[in-house]
């Protein structure tokens, strides 16, 4: 990434390593499962989490094109407060079943919003050509928070208990919310495709996916990559339960996966060509899941998540910079909201025949795996990915 885009994205960059510092993210299952939480009833929340930004995902992007995706993101770091509110206030199933709303929320008023940001930062002073190393440096910036907020996960549990991470959490919220008031906000292009209603805008984001084959086959790739990182990111906490993994290592595992995604950041950003990017994450994903559905060994089971999470962030960066640069300024949001909303459709099928076939890290696995086999959908658009990653 040259100087200029370093110098524009800087301060955004130190926004999304506090925002990042989820400090409570690593032991959540550990507190549930304390509280008397069944392991059906944490894949039930995590269902309920996932139907909630499928109803909100879309709207909340309209809302970013239409309004501010600064102040949408001061809105995000608000409800992450919110919910750590919630879950210090009370830990009954219903609590941490409103709190999974709330973070559905939370997670919805981002999803799309901040490539969106970065990318209109950088189309203000013609650096979008830099796009895919920015968002890739973006990852690896968010990734050190939750790297380091799971680290310290486990000794703050160890000094203090399972909701002292959830108080320390506040800071870090707070403090971002108060850092994005202070960003810079650019301009968005408007044209005829944002006016109207919010439905219409909707429709104006579908059409300019749908115009062009090769640009709907990424769009599908990305949904099930998506999809297949949403079951990991839900479910990897009861796969290692199951699979007697010691609790101290809960912290370490977290850790690690972010590891994992940060090389797949920094592997997107530095290879060339986006298709061998593409082959060899989709090998290592390929690989990885099978070995978590035959594993049960802790250290095998930690290195599995640490490549199957550093393939799918790859990948997910390469469909993303094709989907950023066939969109429009007023639509970007809104299109990767779709995206969002279409892998969390992909997400509650998984979901849903892990609960009626058995709640296994077998199942886990398989689910994941199978999920992961649709992101083959780009392959016949292969020749389109844009090459801007040296």
């Amino acid at each position: 990434m040259n100087q200029n885009a370093k110098t524009i994205l800087r301060p955004f960059y130190v926004w999304a390593f506090t925002e990042a510092l989820i400090f409570w993210y690593a032991i959540e299952k550990l507190l549930w499962s304390s509280s008397g939480i069944t392991l059906k009833q944490i894949i039930i929340l995590g269902v309920l989490a996932q139907s909630g930004q499928i109803l909100i995902e879309v709207p909340s992007s309209i809302i970013a094109d239409r309004w501010s995706r600064r102040k949408t993101l001061m809105l995000s770091s608000t409800f992450m407060l919110i919910s750590v509110c919630i879950v210090l206030a009370s830990q009954t199933f219903l609590s941490f079943a409103i709190m999974a709303l709330t973070w559905a929320l939370y997670y919805s008023f981002q999803s799309g919003t901040i490539n969106a940001y970065v990318y209109d930062l950088l189309k203000e002073h013609g650096e979008q050509s830099q796009y895919r190393k920015a968002i890739s440096r973006y990852s690896t910036c968010q990734l050190a928070g939750l790297l380091i907020s799971s680290l310290a996960a486990s000794v703050i549990v160890k000094f203090g208990n399972l909701l002292t991470p959830y108080w320390i959490a506040l800071i870090p919220a707070a403090l971002a919310i108060v850092m994005m008031s202070r960003m810079h906000e650019p301009p968005m292009e408007r044209t005829e495709q944002s006016s109207g209603t919010a439905l219409n805008h909707a429709r104006s984001a579908y059409r300019n996916i749908a115009a062009k084959r090769w640009l709907w086959l990424i769009f599908v790739a990305l949904a099930f990559m998506t999809g297949g990182r949403f079951i990991w990111y839900e479910y990897y906490q009861v796969y290692i339960l199951e699979q007697h993994v010691a609790p101290v290592l809960f912290g370490l595992t977290l850790a690690l996966i972010h590891v994992g995604n940060m090389c797949g950041s920094e592997f997107a950003h530095r290879i060339k060509s986006p298709h061998r990017v593409m082959m060899i994450s989709f090998a290592s994903i390929l690989l990885s899941s099978l070995g978590l559905i035959l594993t049960s060994s802790s250290a095998a089971i930690i290195v599995f998540l640490i490549v199957c999470f550093f393939g799918s962030q790859a990948s997910s960066i390469v469909l993303d910079e094709n989907l950023q640069h066939e969109t429009r300024s007023e639509l970007r949001a809104t299109t990767l909201s779709l995206v969002g909303l279409t892998s969390r459709v992909i997400f509650g099928i998984g979901s849903t025949f892990i609960i009626l076939f058995d709640v296994s890290p077998a199942t886990i696995a398989i689910v994941g795996l199978v999920i992961f086999f649709g992101v083959l959908a780009y392959y016949p658009a292969r020749k389109h990915l844009v090459i801007t990653g040296s």
